[in-house]
């Protein structure tokens, strides 16, 4: 995949996400998703303790569960995408007000 600017990934993800409507599912909204983040974040949560041996890994290699981190990851990001689209939040300005912040507090800081 080539590399994507917020605007067009947030397009593929609403385009993506727009399908959902053919499984027989309710139609998804912002509130939909940001309940599913927290399911996402459970599978991301244990991938990174079967990474770290933390829990049972299935006879996973280290090769597979990078493959699913990613993929959750990948998931965790589309929707924060979605919710942000729903809401009318640009994430471009609100990525750069983050990074702003963050360094006023770093700078702040040290």
């Amino acid at each position: 995949m080539k590399d994507h600017t917020i605007t067009e990934l947030t397009s593929i993800v609403k385009d993506s996400f727009g399908t959902y409507d053919a499984q027989g599912t309710t139609h998804w909204t912002w509130q939909t998703a940001a309940q599913d983040l927290q399911y996402q974040m459970g599978s991301l949560t244990k991938i990174i303790l079967q990474m770290t041996n933390y829990r049972w890994a299935d006879g996973k290699d280290k090769d597979t569960l990078m493959a699913e981190f990613s993929d959750e990851l990948s998931d965790i990001l589309a929707e924060v995408l979605y919710i942000a689209s729903e809401l009318n939040i640009d994430m471009n300005e609100a990525m750069a007000a983050m990074v702003k912040s963050d360094q006023k507090k770093v700078s702040e800081r040290t």
